[in-house]
Order: structure tokens, then sequence, then C-alpha cells
């Protein structure tokens, strides 16, 4: 259905002629005797038929696409009659489901956009936008507002996806400064999302515009409302412009800069760049001291890895850690500078003289790569004792010790260095209880976690916690979070009940009870578990009630959901699922039209799909099918969804076009997603599609032997007559069922291996 739909009125209108006519023409007694119309007319008796009517039965069988397309145009005629009576969500959900029977039509799409702005959704009126700007001629207007939108949330690809297409839509428009700010933002938008060479071209117009004649009306107040400050912007456009490979107009753009905002050494320094760009080493350098006698302000090491670079092109890399240190000498209080310089004393294996500017570098301004390199100078000296201290410092300013060994390894891999750390620590404790500061008590807890020595854990744990009281709350949590992503449920709910009896929070909080429910429930303790979900979520009841200020209330309004799913989770997850079913319902009810926050969205989202999956397990497909499609109504892109419904109808032998459609959707988004893949390949295998089908299901079993897989795949086999591997995969499947517990499937299973023989 590609082309537009007729209008309610039309619809409404035909149909009350049809009725009209047939009024005119009879009248029904209430004996049900049909009379003509007029005084006196001859009463006719009954009409007799000698066969009753039989049922239609065309000669070719409606197609799928045809049985899409008459559904799509019942729920967007259904749609029409509900937004003119007023009702905006209901008219909403069924012009999008009519979409997703005949995704190419504009016309849904065109009135889906406007009607979710209406209702404040306005995040789906952004992806029902995307949709919509593939299928038509696209409303500039329209998709510079959403744009913007999407650009204040953080979300520069998809902004920049609307605004292209905001572009495509205005290139034979009438120059105006509107043309010159859509290519300025789609030029940022470029440049943030590293497509550089798009980027330029954006920017390449605006340089032109203003150039004479002005034919976009750029005036002094054009400008300043549009560049804004301008010495940033054509910072960045000289960069797009050197990235892309185009010098000169990166030079052009940063002497541009530089006369909006006079600034020598940063000139210079871009000035650099270019020369080296251009294949001028020397000219680099010239302009790289240029840029350090003006002693430029800048936060990054970018002019000293610019001089490391051009130095090497002229053959001199063994003069950069003399250059440095003179030009330190002359500027000590320069941060960046002194770290590139550590960097390359650490590099050249110079460690007496990295460990002593990093120290004091540390001091000024600490810095991840400062802890990193103290710690391996500390550990490949076995210097414990200066370890410990580092170990400290690092654990106080990040949180934990990630990051601080090299790339792909953990401390803790080093069982020397835990044994040596824990020895000192406790030497030192022996002889001064008080020489370990707090944050080199959690450094050693964390190390020794991290090397799953518990009692050692919570040794230092412990003493962490006595030493700085006011942060209990938060060493308990660091403490059992860590517990539980190393699977020590038990360990983890002991140290969250410790944080709920000491109200290390306040008796009104419900963060502990919420991670011990967590806690409880993987440790096989669901009563307890359901108490303290429970719990949470009244304690989150009362905490949304209470708080003041909008900001606090709002806030609290936003996480109240994952509090109130606490218990639903906790029955599911102890497969009480009439329970939970109840549970997650009510999640929903409360909150299907509450669109004031992206956390509430992705609360409804999660108790739906929940739903979903609970519906499946209780056989009621149908129920299973609509509370996908509730969430493929809001997010139509979801892959999860898109599976799952994808895969039901497959399942089911039908709508097997659409469920092949929806699936590799999925696949698209999640390439490497076995569940995925299996649903692909099951669909495929469906449609009868043998050699693709195994092809997917291969891929799905490498990456995830999951029985249900592994059956899939010998019925694939089976189906392709290669009965050896099909009999292999249903072993496989067979005692994956069995050692998850499902003896039912495997019995099933090993009956098809019977039936190759």
């Amino acid at each position: 259905m590609h082309t537009a739909y007729p209008t309610t009125a039309i619809i409404l209108g035909r149909a009350a002629a049809w009725l009209g006519a047939l009024a005119a023409w009879v009248v029904v007694e209430p004996s049900g005797v049909v009379a003509a119309e007029g005084k006196g007319a001859p009463r006719p008796g009954l009409l007799v038929i000698d066969e009753p009517p039989s049922l239609f039965v065309p000669a070719k069988p409606r197609s799928e696409a045809e049985t899409d397309r008459r559904d799509a145009l019942a729920l967007f005629s259904a749609a029409r009659i509900h937004e003119n009576r007023n009702q905006d969500a209901e008219a909403l959900r069924l012009y999008q489901r009519a979409f997703r029977c005949d995704p190419q039509s504009a016309t849904i799409a065109r009135a889906i956009v406007p009607l979710a702005i209406k209702l404040n959704r306005h995040s789906e009126a952004v992806r029902y936008a995307l949709k919509l700007a593939e299928l038509d001629e696209p409303d500039p207007p329209l998709l510079k507002r959403l744009a913007g939108y999407l650009t204040e949330i953080g979300d520069f690809a998809q902004a920049l996806a609307l605004l292209e297409k905001a572009l495509k839509a205005d290139a034979s428009a009438t120059p105006s400064a509107e043309n010159v700010a859509l290519w300025l933002d789609a030029g940022r938008l470029c440049f943030l999302n590293e497509q550089y060479a798009k980027a330029a071209e954006h920017f390449d117009r605006v340089m032109k515009a203003l150039e004479p004649p002005n034919p976009f009306g750029l005036d002094a107040a054009a400008r300043k409302k549009l560049f804004g400050d301008p010495g940033p912007l054509f910072t960045m456009i000289g960069e797009a412009f050197l990235q892309a490979g185009q010098p000169e107009k990166a030079e052009a753009a940063f002497r541009k800069g530089h006369e909006a905002a006079t600034n020598p050494g940063l000139l210079a320094y871009h000035l650099a760049k270019v020369a080296l760009k251009t294949g001028k080493p020397e000219a680099a350098l010239a302009k790289l001291q240029e840029c350090f006698d003006a002693r430029l302000a800048i936060e990054d090491t970018g002019p000293y890895a610019l001089l490391a670079e051009a130095l090497r092109a002229i053959g001199k890399e063994g003069e950069l850690i003399e250059r440095l240190e003179k030009l330190r000498r002359a500027d000590s209080d320069n941060v960046a500078l002194g770290y590139f310089l550590a960097e390359q004393y650490f590099q050249a294996r110079k460690l007496e003289q990295a460990e002593k500017l990093y120290r004091e570098l540390i001091a000024r301004k600490p810095m991840m790569t400062g802890y990193r390199h103290l710690t391996e100078i500390y550990r490949s000296g076995k210097r414990f004792e200066e370890l410990l201290k580092v170990l400290g410092e690092a654990a106080d300013k990040l949180g934990s010790l990630d990051g601080l060994a090299k790339p792909g390894q953990a401390l803790a891999d080093d069982s020397e260095l835990v044994v040596g750390v824990v020895n000192d620590a406790r030497k030192l404790l022996q002889s001064d209880p008080k020489s370990l500061a707090p944050a080199v008590l959690l450094a050693v807890a964390l190390l020794a976690s991290d090397a799953r020595q518990w009692d050692t854990a919570g040794e230092f744990f412990d003493l962490a916690i006595r030493a700085q009281p006011d942060q209990a709350a938060r060493l308990l949590l660091t403490w059992g979070l860590g517990l539980m992503m190393k699977e020590e449920h038990g360990r983890a709910a002991r140290v969250f009940q410790r944080g709920v009896d000491e109200k290390v929070l306040g008796a009104d909080d419900p963060t502990f009870d919420f991670y011990l429910a967590g806690a409880l429930e993987m440790a096989g303790q669901t009563e307890p578990a359901l108490a303290a979900a429970r719990k949470a979520a009244e304690l989150a009841r009362k905490r949304a009630a209470a708080k003041a200020s909008d900001k606090q209330a709002q806030q609290a309004r936003d996480e109240l959901p994952r509090y109130l799913i606490r218990p639903a989770w906790v029955l599911y997850h102890a497969k009480r699922y009439d329970e939970a079913i109840s549970g997650y319902r009510e999640v929903v009810r409360k909150y299907e039209q509450d669109y004031s926050s992206g956390e509430i969205r992705r609360a409804v989202r999660e108790a739906r799909l929940v739903l979903s999956n609970l519906a499946v397990l209780k056989s009621d497909l149908p129920r299973a099918e609509e509370w996908l499609e509730q969430v493929l109504d809001e997010f139509p892109d979801d892959p999860s969804a898109l599976n799952d419904l994808g895969y039901l109808w497959a399942d089911q032998g039908k709508r097997l076009d659409r469920a092949h459609r929806m699936i590799r959707l999925a696949v698209q988004q999640e390439p490497e997603n076995a569940a995925y893949l299996d649903s692909l390949g099951w669909v495929l295998f469906r449609k009868g599609k043998i050699n693709e089908a195994v092809v997917e299901l291969e891929k799905a079993a490498r990456l995830d032997p999951d029985p249900t897989v592994l059956d899939h795949l010998g019925d694939a086999y089976r189906a392709a007559g290669q009965n050896a591997k099909a009999a292999e995969a249903y072993h496989r499947a067979a005692e994956a069922y069995r050692k998850a517990g499902e003896e039912k499937k495997a019995v099933q299973v090993e009956a098809k291996i019977k039936s190759l023989t």
C-alpha cells in the first residue's frame, strides 16, 4: 500500500449513502415482513430462497502482502475515527500498528508524527520522523525541531540523520540565513560523530556564505546569532578541514577565528598543524616555538605530541626529551607539558625521573596515566609500601583499581603483588594501627576482593568503614555490588543487610533494601527477598510523595518504577508466574500514560517485555503478542521486541514475511546476538529456505550452544538431508536440555534422533 488512504469522511460517507439508499427502498415491519414504501402499496410475501447462500471463497487465496494491506487500511480508518473524536492516544496506537502492517506508507507515518508531538511524546515523534524521512519528501521545519530535541538529549547520530534530510529538502530553497544555520548545525554534528569529510562539506558552504556578495542576508546581527562565540567555532571548522585533508581551507578558518578572538599562541599552534599536514615539518617546528613562547594556556598535550611528530619527520626524535625539559624549565606550572614529559621518561625507562615527576603532578592534578605508571614502577620494583600508598590514592579518587594494570590484565592476577601488598598493610597496622589512611584500607579491600580472598577483603572493608564511618554507605555499596558482580550472592546479601540494619542511608532510603532483594533471590531465598523488595517499593513510594523541591520530586518519581518492579522481578525469578504477572501489570497500569521521563518509559518497556515472556510460559500466545505489539508501538525498532514477536509468529508458521523482516532488523542492530540469529534461522526454515537457515543457525550455535538453538539446527540439518550432522546437533541439544533440568524436552529431542535411523 503505497498510495494515500481514503479519508474517514469519504469512507463513512460512502457507507452512509449506501445505507440511506437501502433504507429508502425497504422498511422492516415489526413482524419481519418487508413492505414497499407508500400508502396502500401491496405487500409482497416473504422472499424464499431455495438454498442458503454459501461463503464466498476466492479462486486465489489472499497473499500475506495483501492481508497486510487490508489490515493497514482497517487500522488506519479506525485511527482516523478515533482522532476525529479527539481520542488521540488510541488513534496514535492504531496508526502505529497500521504502519507496521505497511512500513512503506508515508501517509501513515505522516499521520503519526504530528499526533505524537501533540501528545508530548517527542521521542516517539522522532522515531517515526526518521522513518517518514526515508519514505517521503520531508518537512524541514519539523525535522529541524526534532533534530534540536535530539541534540539536547545527546543523540547526535539521530539528530544528524534528521538534519541531513532537512538539508536535502532545502537544497533548492532561496538562499537565506536559515540555510547557513542548517549547514552549521549539520557540520557540528558530523564533527561530533567524527565524520570529518561530511563536516568539511557543510562547513565549506558556511565559509562561502561569509564571502561577498552576501546572498544569504548575513548582517552583523545574523552573524552574531549564528556564530555566538566565533573563536571555538572556527577552530572546529578548521579542525574539520584539517582532518578531511584540506589544509588550505583549514588555515583560512583558523585565521578567521583569530580575527574574531586574537590569540597568537593558539594561531601558531594551528598553523603548525597545517604545516605538518602539508609536509613542512621545519615550518611546523618554527610555529610551535611561537606557540611555546606565547605560553599557550591549553589543557591537553596536543602541542607536545605535534612536536614529537615534527621531530620524528626530520629524524631528530632523540631531541624530544631535551626540548621538553627546556620547555618545562620555562613553564613549570604547565601540567599538560609535565604529564607529556613524564610519559616520555616512562617510555624511555627513565623510571626515577618519571616517578619523581608523576608524584609532583598527581599532587596538583590526579590523572589515570600517572597512577597507572606509578603502579607499574612500584610493582616491577616490588616496592609494596609505596604501591600501597598509590593504590590508596587511586581508590580514593577513582573508586576502584580498574585501569591501573596493563591493558587486558588486572592487578589481582599477580599473586605475588597481592600477597606483598596485604602483608605490608598488616605489618603497618601492627606497628601503628592509624598509619594507613582509609583510602589505603579500601585499596587493599578492593585488591583482595578482586583476588577472591573474601576474608581478607572483609577484614579491610571493615577497617575502612571504622576509619571513615561517614562513608559507610558508599563503602558497603562498593563491597556488596562487587560481590554481586562476582556472583557471590550470599556474601553480598550479608553486606546489604548490614547497610539496612545500620541505617547508613537513613531509615527512609530504599537503596539497600533494593539490592538486598536481588542478592537474596539470586541466593535462593525468595521469601526474604520478596519482603525486602516490597519494603524498598514502599519506601520509594513515600519518598516520591514526600520530596519538596521540583527537582527532587521529579528524580524520586523517575526512580520509583524500578523499585515498584522489584517485587515482580523476584516473583518472576522464583517462577511464581501468576503473582509476577500481577506485579508487572500494576506497573504498566500505573505508568502506561506517563511520558514525563525516559526512565519511566524504559521501566514500562521492561515490564511489557517480561509480561510477554510470562504469557508465553502460560501458553497464552495472543496475549504475548499483544504485549510485544505495545512495546513496538512506542519503540518501533526495539530489537528485543522485533525478535520476540517475529519468533512467535515464525514458530506458529504465520505472518512469515513480516516476521522475517522484523527479525532481520533485530539482527542488523545486534549481529552477534545468538538468540536473534536463531530466530532468523528459524523463520528461514519455516519459509522453506533450508540452506540459508542452516547458515544462520550454525552462527547462532557457535556463539551460544543453547539447547533450543541446537534443536533448531538439528531440524535444519535433517531438512537439508544432512542426517549425521542432525544427529550430532540433537545429541548436544538433549544433553543441554538435561543439564538444564528439562527432561521432557530432552526425551523429545532423542525421539528425533531415532527417527533419523
